[in-house]
């Protein structure tokens, strides 16, 4: 994702090729970052793809499962989306990101993940536990209720797996 951009990562790791859709490139902001992006693409390492609504479709799905849904933005569901459809080409795909919950998502579709930074320690199944009242439930989306006090629901992590 942009996390790769940001960084040093693409310089660091001079091998593969990168593919990446034009939302993620939109999030470069710095001189630096947007003219590395521009000398990727110029060498032909870089290239810029949309993902199909189908494999959308499947990371909404993988990520409703896993609780991710409620904060995945639209650009992260395309970049898993892109990966899955790469994935389903027989292309070798790694996602390479820090956001945990992309991450997270992706591998539970099979994806390879690299997160730069190395903080991922473990697969999550969210869930939703009320501070309050202490109810639990399945992870549906952002912000709930509790059915029985009323108190915002927090997100808090299920059942774990280590990464590979």
């Amino acid at each position: 994702d942009a996390a790769a951009l940001f960084s040093q990562w693409t310089l660091q790791n001079p091998d593969g090729s990168l593919l990446t859709t034009s939302s993620v490139l939109n999030e470069l902001v710095n001189r630096p970052s947007q003219e590395r992006a521009q000398h990727l693409i110029s060498i032909g390492r870089l290239r810029i793809e949309t993902p199909g609504p189908k494999h959308v479709k499947a990371v909404k799905k993988a990520a409703e499962h896993t609780g991710d849904l409620g904060v995945l933005s639209t650009i992260d569901v395309e970049l898993v989306a892109l990966a899955l459809q790469e994935k389903e080409r027989s292309r070798k795909v790694t996602i390479v990101s820090s956001d945990l919950s992309v991450l997270n998502t992706a591998s539970v579709l099979g994806i390879g993940i690299k997160d730069p930074r190395e903080r991922m320690k473990h697969l999550v199944r969210w869930r939703l536990r009320c501070p309050a009242c202490g109810h639990e439930e399945d992870f549906v989306a952002v912000h709930l209720e509790c059915p029985v006090c009323g108190t915002e629901m927090k997100r808090k992590a299920g059942d774990k797996r280590n990464v590979r």
